[in-house]
């Protein structure tokens, strides 16, 4: 009698999420996972394989069991993470310890070499963008040593400093991402702008809002956390601005079709793109700035484009430095180097041969 229960069971659960895979529709995007799903395939030699993908996709409340898994995790098992993503008082933090010195000794290197190409080196700036951690309290266990950090490149990278710390804190970021908030950035760019030896002024930007936005931290916590909300600045005399991707062609400064994509932050200059120029037609005084950047740079980018003439935008993760060289000119731009603690903790994915 209790394996014929058991085998009820069984067949009904099977044939139950079966028949509602087949009702519900189907989903484009996991959020959770960060990726596209599964379409029904086509009818071709490859369509079991395929069937088998789709079904496994398209499982009816996939979610919830991905979700019931990381709270048995850390609640039943007693976790503190999940893959090294960890969950604080509602913010979701990614693992950036322990400090790498010998990598942040290698970023301070790779730095110098792109400016030994440069002439007037005294236009030669950097900044650090502390990760969310570094704003968690000093015995926290994720926290790295960031002054050893800071003094290491200090001490070893040859350009000015421009220091942005003081004027960012943890509600600048999102819970559910670990970059910043562009609507937040208004004092870290009258820092930066002003360094460059240009007069900061207030613009007048129109505050879009995007009210679901999970960020990538969000698909690697695997628990559900209210969405953040995603705000970008508009100003009309962007519709004067061009944008040319080495990757997509021309876009524009803010790409709408991407906030309903896999990740909506790459409504900030298309998301990832190894170099990207910029043009503000709305200006004519031959005004270059070029930037080494990392993805925190996309949102306060934009935030750039009243102060320069021209905009470059590289960045070293997707293409080695060698093939950009020949197409800048080091020698009458503003360069700045504007990288993550994330990335200079992990300089090796910077493509420079030195």
């Amino acid at each position: 009698m209790k394996n014929k229960i058991i085998t009820i069971l069984f067949i009904t659960i099977i044939f139950g999420f079966g028949f509602m895979g087949i009702i519900f529709q189907d989903k484009e995007v996991s959020i959770f996972e960060r990726r596209k799903l599964e379409s029904f395939p086509k009818f071709d030699k490859n369509f079991t394989e395929n069937l088998d993908s789709y079904l496994l996709d398209q499982f009816a409340f996939r979610n919830e069991f991905i979700n019931l898994n990381s709270i048995i995790n850390r609640k039943v098992l007693n976790k503190i993470d999940n893959k090294d993503v960890y969950v604080i008082e509602d913010s979701i933090y990614e693992k950036n310890y322990p400090l790498n010195t010998e990598k942040v000794l290698k970023f301070a290197e790779k730095t110098n070499y792109i400016i030994s190409k440069c002439k007037e080196k005294d236009r030669s700036y950097y900044s650090i963008i502390p990760d969310k951690a570094y704003f968690l309290d000093e015995n926290n266990y994720l926290k790295l040593d960031y002054n050893k950090m800071y003094e290491l490149v200090n001490n070893n990278v040859n350009a000015k400093y421009i220091d942005i710390t003081s004027d960012l804190d943890i509600e600048d970021y999102y819970r559910t991402d670990i970059h910043w908030k562009q609507e937040n950035l208004h004092d870290v760019t009258k820092i930066l702008i002003e360094n460059l030896g240009k007069e900061y002024r207030y613009e007048n930007y129109i505050e879009q809002e995007y009210n679901n936005f999970y960020g990538a931290s969000y698909s690697k916590a695997g628990l559900k956390i209210e969405p953040d909300k995603l705000k970008y600045l508009y100003s009309n005399s962007f519709e004067n601005v061009e944008v040319k991707h080495l990757e997509y062609g021309y876009k524009k400064v803010y790409d709408e079709e991407k906030l309903n994509a896999v990740d909506s932050y790459d409504v900030f200059l298309s998301g990832p793109s190894s170099y990207i120029e910029i043009t503000n037609k709305n200006l004519n005084n031959n005004s270059t700035l070029i930037i080494f950047r990392d993805s925190f740079a996309s949102s306060i980018v934009p935030l750039f484009i009243p102060y320069y003439n021209n905009i470059i935008v590289i960045d070293l993760r997707y293409i080695d430095f060698e093939l950009v060289e020949e197409k800048i000119d080091l020698n009458n731009s503003d360069v700045l180097f504007l990288y993550s603690t994330l990335i200079i903790n992990n300089s090796d994915i910077l493509k420079v041969r030195y």
